[in-house]
């Protein structure tokens, strides 16, 4: 084997990725697999470390890895145009992401106040929250209507926050 030659494991190591990670990226297309060679061993070059840098500093960065195979057409293409479109896309998500976190940051430390105040002899309002559908958790199907004969039998059984009946 040349001296710049890589194994899988040689190229995953220098690359600060799995062997795994490298087969994966094969199988999406986003790195060639090279040839075997005399002995059965396939050779990676330092071309192949940079790629896989690529993709994993990319993917640092919040690229997806359908993001990854575009930008790697687009540098093919040197169309600086379409990887700006596709960075500021990728922007505009990361910042609603954030402000997604940030509503959830802050509904929790409702919560946790919640919780502060709560008599001890109350359960936990966090159980309980967590136990209550919220309108993303709401099947968006029509509500069941009642039988006919709706009698005590036909109710479902009341639960505490945790699920055991009362």
């Amino acid at each position: 084997m040349p001296a710049r030659a890589f194994t899988i494991r040689k190229l995953a190591d220098a690359a600060g990725v799995g062997v795994e990670a490298v087969r994966y990226y094969q199988r999406r297309g986003l790195l060639d697999a090279p040839q075997r060679v005399e002995g059965g061993f396939r050779e990676y070059s330092a071309d192949d470390v940079q790629r896989l840098r690529f993709i994993k500093g990319a993917q640092e960065l919040g690229f997806s890895l359908d993001d990854v195979a575009e930008l790697v057409s687009l540098s093919v293409e040197r169309d600086k145009v379409q990887v700006r479109e596709l960075t500021k896309r990728r922007v505009a998500e990361i910042r609603e992401r954030i402000g997604r976190l940030e509503a959830m940051a802050s509904a929790l430390e409702g919560l946790v106040s919640c919780c502060v105040r709560a008599p001890q002899s109350q359960p936990c309002p966090i159980i309980a929250a967590l136990t209550t559908p919220t309108v993303a958790q709401t099947p968006s199907r029509e509500p069941r209507r009642p039988s006919r004969t709706t009698g005590a039998d036909d109710r479902p059984p009341q639960t505490d926050a945790v699920g055991h009946s009362t």
